[in-house]
């Protein structure tokens, strides 16, 4: 599948440019009682489960019941010190500290290409502070909080409010990003060019579609190949 040129990469930050740290997850949980989940199995199980906010079911539960109780099937844990653990991680503790370690010389990257860089991102109205903080907010030329917006993925208008403020077509974008409903799903109903799928953990081999990577140097392998006319592959 060979992707067109991109004349502008879009982002989400969370899980993308900024992952959660596990550390935190694991301490909720051993505080619970529930014991033995590395830091790493508590990344990648929540990575998968955030999709599960979008599902209607099991009833009975908001957006963060439901995605602890795909966490929690996902590791084999008990549900309710699970949901508990992970409620607390998602909405009183700051688990979103560890810098993707790539993610500074990639942008550097991308920008040295002439590729125009933004960020979409679902955020709490913080989302300019979070990229100074990790001294991101430089290479972007457009950053869209979905907060200050007032709408979120996987609407497509968030998508739509960044390629019109870029003064582009959404066909010639990219976004980059590593949730299925949220930037995969969204990034196509708003007529994005091309969907890379930020996969670190390699839970996603068979999405159609995509072009799915494993690291962001990958992802300057691959918008350096679309721009020179030729796909050598992924890294």
């Amino acid at each position: 599948m060979t992707p067109r040129r991109p004349r502008a990469i879009l982002f989400d930050v969370g899980m993308t440019l900024v992952h959660p740290d596990g550390t935190v997850i694991a301490q909720e949980l051993a505080a619970r009682g529930v014991a033995d989940v590395t830091a790493a199995d508590a990344v990648a199980a929540l990575q998968m489960a955030c999709d599960a906010s979008h599902m209607r079911l099991p009833a009975g539960h908001d957006a963060v019941g439901r995605t602890g109780l795909a966490f929690a099937g996902a590791l084999g844990l008990p549900p309710e010190p699970t949901v508990a653990a992970l409620r607390r991680c998602l909405t009183e503790r700051d688990l979103y500290r560890d810098l993707d370690p790539e993610a500074a010389t990639a942008l550097q990257a991308l920008r040295g290409l002439g590729v125009v860089l933004a960020v979409v991102s679902n955020s709490d109205g913080t989302l300019l502070e979070e990229l100074d903080r990790w001294s991101l907010r430089g290479y972007f030329d457009v950053v869209v909080d979905s907060t200050v917006a007032g709408v979120e993925k996987p609407d497509p208008g968030i998508f739509r409010i960044a390629v019109d403020q870029l003064q582009l077509r959404a066909e010639d974008c990219w976004y980059v990003g590593d949730h299925v409903v949220n930037d995969v799903v969204g990034g196509m109903a708003a007529g994005i060019g091309e969907i890379v799928l930020y996969d670190r953990f390699d839970l996603y081999r068979h999405i159609p579609g995509v072009h799915r990577i494993t690291g962001l140097p990958g992802l300057v392998t691959l918008a350096r190949e679309a721009l020179a006319g030729s796909i050598a592959g992924l890294s």
